[in-house]
């Protein structure tokens, strides 16, 4: 998105998606809400005439929002494209560790956007929600596995890059190379407990759990398993995922009749990213030669969420369920921008000594140029001043915390009860098979509701009994009573 209609967009898709919600589970209300959808996507195209990766992350989520699952997911799959083609070109291309030209000489707002870490893993959980929605389970185990092994790029990527910044810096004399040594930047954002006992930015807890679910509904066990184990480790001592690791065995031998229904709630939103002017000591050349200068950069800063709507309960059929907190997007937030942090710091010191440098050069020979020199002293302090910004984009409509409940519920009509901040509001669900997914996200203004398919069970076909049959008497035969006489 272009950065001077940004925040006004994101106002637009908040307000469009609060009014969209209740109707989304109120079906008479629906025709007038899920008009303020579709002036934010309006919107959404009139501001962007360059498809970026944000503008599908938005645009499939404003679709999700109105019930379009099956616009929502293929959107999602070119944004899907985007990313795919980024994996291919960091195996291949070194160059993209570091970041792109423009990023060295005006700011990170010049490259391309690629999406941060967690986006990116969770761009294939959203994707596999929406396969759900169809109940197209084959299709989310397919997204699933492809998620596994975006992760795996991720990491390697992330590797190379710390290693290559922490090697460059050296060699050009950057002392910086950490936050936690930006005077005055707020590192208890970067350095909270929650975010450094995260081992990455990417993997998550429910995206581990779905990966389960949805393996155990096709019957790959030994799948199943990993997803569920792998959940265990990153939320250890709940009590939930524990239950659905030990009882994993016992369960193919369950009721048939009964539905196995995992229970999403998503909640809340991502944080937003500031930008925030910190000052830098640089290796800066001038006629003197080289000096140590305080050098002013913009450095990106997550705001704090509110984390107070997060329900910690659903009801189904008047029965309370504790809901587990698997994913806080938040804490993924913070620890994607801590791990971005030593490339961002490298490229934010070369671009502030190039433009120190040419800055020292034009203030040295202002002399000579009278009058003039002095505009262009001051024009070149604000063209520095002016063009130095932190990149603060983000997918800003994406659920911030993922809660699950599991239950097995009778195939057919139940009702659901979630919490939200106007009080709890309640909605009809309809299951069926052996497994279901229900997702409700909830918002200021009500519950959006996306859910497996409901399958009508076939009629049992009853055989129609065998005709009674009447056993004759039996008679004798004439030769026999002949013969029976001539003995007489």
């Amino acid at each position: 998105m272009g950065n001077p209609s940004r925040l006004a967009v994101r106002k637009t898709l908040i307000a469009a998606f609060c009014a969209a919600s209740t109707a989304l589970a109120i079906p008479p209300a629906l025709a007038q809400n899920v008009g303020a959808v579709d002036a934010a996507l309006d919107r959404l195209d009139r501001e962007n005439s360059d498809k970026d990766l944000l503008y599908y992350f938005e645009r499939g989520e404003l679709l999700r929002t109105k019930g379009a699952w099956e616009d929502s997911r293929t959107t999602w799959l070119k944004a899907d494209e985007t990313v795919r083609l980024w994996e291919e070109d960091v195996k291949i291309n070194g160059a993209k560790i570091l970041g792109d030209i423009g990023s060295y000489f005006i700011n990170d707002t010049t490259r391309r956007y690629e999406g941060r870490d967690y986006e990116k893993v969770m761009l294939s959980v959203r994707i596999a929600m929406d396969h759900l929605a169809l109940g197209e389970w084959e299709k989310a185990r397919t997204e699933i596995k492809k998620m596994h092994e975006r992760e795996a790029v991720i990491a390697e990527f992330r590797s190379k890059e710390l290693e290559a910044a922490k090697k460059e810096s050296e060699a050009k004399g950057i002392k910086t190379t950490s936050f936690k040594e930006l005077n005055g930047y707020p590192i208890e954002t970067l350095e909270d407990p929650a975010v450094r006992s995260l081992k990455n930015s990417y993997e998550s807890a429910f995206a581990n759990y779905l990966a389960g679910f949805v393996y155990e509904s096709l019957g790959e066990s030994s799948l199943a398993s990993a997803g569920y184990r792998k959940a265990n480790e990153m939320r250890p001592g709940d009590k939930m995922l524990e239950d659905s690791l030990a009882g994993l065995d016992g369960r193919k031998n369950r009721n048939p009749a009964v539905v196995d229904t995992l229970l999403v709630v998503e909640s809340g939103r991502p944080p937003e990213i500031t930008s925030r002017t910190i000052p830098i000591l640089l290796p800066i050349i001038s006629r003197g030669g080289l000096s140590m200068v305080s050098t002013p950069i913009s450095w990106p800063v997550v705001n704090p969420v509110d984390a107070s709507a997060v329900p910690n309960s659903v009801s189904v059929d008047d029965k309370s369920l504790s809901l587990s907190l698997l994913t806080n997007v938040d804490l993924m937030a913070r620890r994607a921008l801590s791990d971005e942090m030593p490339g961002i710091i490298f490229r934010s010191s070369i671009r502030a000594i190039t433009k120190g440098v040419a800055q020292k050069a034009v203030q040295d020979n202002a002399g000579s140029f009278g009058m003039f020199g002095a505009v262009l002293s001051a024009a070149a302090s604000v063209v520095a001043v002016a063009t130095e910004k932190a990149d603060t984009r983000n997918w800003t409509q994406i659920p911030g915390f993922y809660s699950v409940a599991r239950v097995s519920l009778p195939a057919g009509l139940h009702k659901v009860t979630v919490p939200t901040p106007q009080g709890p509001q309640s909605y009809d669900i309809k299951i069926s098979g052996p497994y279901a997914v229900v997702a409700l996200r909830t918002s200021s203004a009500g519950v959006t509701l996306a859910q497996t398919p409901y399958v009508e069970p076939a009629p049992v076909v009853v055989a129609a009994p065998e005709p009674a049959v009447t056993a004759s008497p039996v008679k004798a035969s004439p030769t026999k009573l002949a013969k029976k006489d001539k003995k007489d």
